[in-house]
């Protein structure tokens, strides 16, 4: 009757509902007598469904029907409900050994859990910014926004040299003030309130690259600098030397082209088109190697120095340089010429035997010139020479091992001697490594005016005279088809300075053997255009040979201004020709 009338009482049940805690009353029959506000709350279930009912019909978990029975307490048992955590003790409630009910108090920790885990975090975070100031390679300077020191790390201070106790709290404008950095990123990063960058140097001498961040709070006011700098001293050391490198490369490859050109000031090749050019630089890489090249074209693209050119560039062009056309020698004496013949081995052989051209050719260059005319049944024994490096003499019994370079060309398509059998498919192969084909002359245009003015110098010089190139002439010789390419331009030009009377040589001084062609792919040009044409190509080769402005203007009979204003109109660059006499 106690217990009762203390349930129903008013005073305590108002006392109950004033507690924080969550408090649930049961009778020793596990029926709920008291549910206060904060258990409604918890348990999102109001008093009137929770009080006069069975505890267990609540769907809150509560231990109280074990504890009725047991009679023990269950205590700082964490619940769970929605959402919620919660700290729960269950006792009993006893009068003189007797249960009179059981009791649930509930308290709500989820606050306390959630600060908990900020604080973790916030520990974490703690750690993490000390690792990082700790171990990070650049060094990084933290500042409030008005430039008091509030962090430093440890690689900041072994480049900086300063000392972080001293540093710490003082200001960044003392800092420089007092001379141990010449500048400081974070300055300007205050003052424009925008990430800044700047070299400066500290007071012992490192160079150092900072760049400072602004960072705001909520409220657009500047709350933090983040300065991260980097010793950039053995950075700039390393690019002084690699700078220098590069120079000394840079040096080192003008000197290479220069004794390039010292080494091919005294074969014939002349080159002016953007294919001639590509196809010497090829020929420049490829000599370094010893792989065998085949150079294919028409006769008369002078096969036979760009092969020179190939021996001339490459590292054996201190050993001999050996040709051999294969087609000008008869089929029965072809094999002891290349390969040499022992006495006695047939009649009218010397006494002693002598080398052939593969022997000749020890340490040095052999070049297969029309190699397409070699017979069948010696093209076996060449193959073998050219796989094993090694030769027999006609008439020999031993080999005679041999340290070649070899270089082919044909003027024919030997891929289509192939297919007709009348050209071994392996040796085809062994030759083809590297193919090199020459455009004819009538596909490089651009090279007939620099190869015409060489060769008037070359036979102006051999025979003592001093011709010269009348406009007309030049223009026949830049619109001829050249069906015999720079061999026939050569002997023209030859025969012009030879048999031409006077010192300028005319168009009907060349006496070409027939007319230009008149292909469907070559139509005449506009008259203007071919005078156009001509005008840049002998401005081009004057300024060129004479390299003054003055001089070509003297040698064309114009004035030096009209070069200039022709120079300017056909975009012809002056390069290193001086613009006086």
């Amino acid at each position: 009757n106690l217990v009762r009338r203390l349930w129903n009482d008013e005073l305590f049940l108002a006392f109950v509902d004033a507690l924080e805690c969550a408090v649930v009353l049961v009778d020793d029959k596990g029926v709920v007598r008291v549910f206060n506000r904060a258990a409604q709350t918890v348990s999102q279930t109001p008093a009137q469904k929770a009080v006069g009912r069975p505890v267990t019909s609540l769907d809150i978990g509560s231990p109280l029907p074990e504890v009725l029975r047991t009679g023990e307490p269950v205590l700082q048992r964490k619940e769970l409900h929605r959402d919620r955590i919660l700290v729960a003790n269950h006792i009993p409630l006893r009068r003189n050994k007797a249960i009179l009910g059981a009791a649930s108090f509930y308290r709500d920790v989820t606050g306390e859990v959630e600060l908990a885990g900020k604080v973790a975090r916030l520990e974490e975070d703690s750690r993490l910014l000390a690792a990082i100031l700790q171990h990070s390679y650049d060094g990084i300077w933290i500042l409030d926004g008005h430039g008091t020191t509030l962090q430093i790390s440890r690689s900041w201070v072994d480049f900086s040299g300063v000392d972080k106790e001293q540093f710490i709290g003082k200001s960044v404008y003392d800092i420089v003030k007092e001379g141990h950095f010449t500048d400081a990123a974070a300055i300007y990063a205050i003052r424009d309130r925008e990430p800044r960058s700047i070299v400066y140097r500290t007071r012992t001498g490192r160079r150092a690259l900072g760049t400072a961040v602004p960072v705001f709070d909520d409220h657009g006011n500047l709350w933090r600098v983040i300065s991260n700098d980097r010793d950039i001293t053995e950075i700039e050391t390393l690019k002084t030397q690699l700078d220098e490198a590069q120079n000394a490369m840079r040096r080192i490859e003008e000197e290479v082209r220069l004794l390039r050109k010292l080494q091919l000031q005294d074969t014939e090749v002349v080159v002016h088109s953007k294919r001639m050019r590509d196809l010497l630089d090829m020929v420049t890489h490829v000599a370094q190697t010893d792989a065998t090249v085949l150079l294919l074209g028409e006769s008369g693209v002078v096969k036979d120095i760009i092969a020179q050119v190939i021996h001339k560039l490459s590292p054996r062009r201190h050993g001999p340089f050996m040709k051999i056309n294969c087609g000008a020698i008869p089929e029965n004496l072809l094999e002891s010429e290349l390969f040499g013949y022992e006495e006695g081995s047939f009649t009218g052989a010397r006494k002693r035997g002598k080398p052939g051209i593969f022997e000749l050719a020890d340490r040095g260059t052999l070049f297969l010139d029309e190699v397409a005319e070699i017979p069948l049944q010696l093209q076996a024994k060449l193959l073998t020479a050219l796989e094993e490096r090694r030769i027999m003499r006609v008439g020999g019994t031993g080999f005679i091992e041999l340290d070649i370079r070899v270089i082919a060309a044909t003027n024919q398509d030997l891929a289509e001697l192939v297919r007709q059998r009348k050209f071994r498919r392996d040796l085809y192969y062994r030759l083809n490594v590297i193919p090199v084909t020459i455009p004819p002359l009538r596909e490089r245009k651009e090279d007939i005016t620099p190869l015409a003015f060489h060769f008037l110098n070359t036979f102006n010089h051999k025979y003592g005279l001093s011709k010269e190139f009348a406009p007309g002439a030049l223009m026949l010789l830049n619109y001829y088809d050249w069906p015999g390419n720079v061999r026939e331009l050569k002997h023209v030009i030859e025969r012009a300075v030879v048999t031409t009377s006077e010192n300028i040589i005319r168009a009907r001084d060349l006496k070409l053997e027939e007319p230009p062609r008149a292909r469907a792919e070559d139509k005449l040009p506009p008259l203007q255009k071919a005078k156009d044409d001509l005008e840049r190509r002998l401005i081009t080769e004057a300024l060129r040979r004479f390299g003054s402005t003055y001089k070509a203007a003297a040698a064309l009979g114009v004035t030096q201004s009209t070069i200039v204003r022709k120079a300017q109109k056909f975009n012809i660059t002056l390069g290193d020709a001086k613009v006086h006499h």
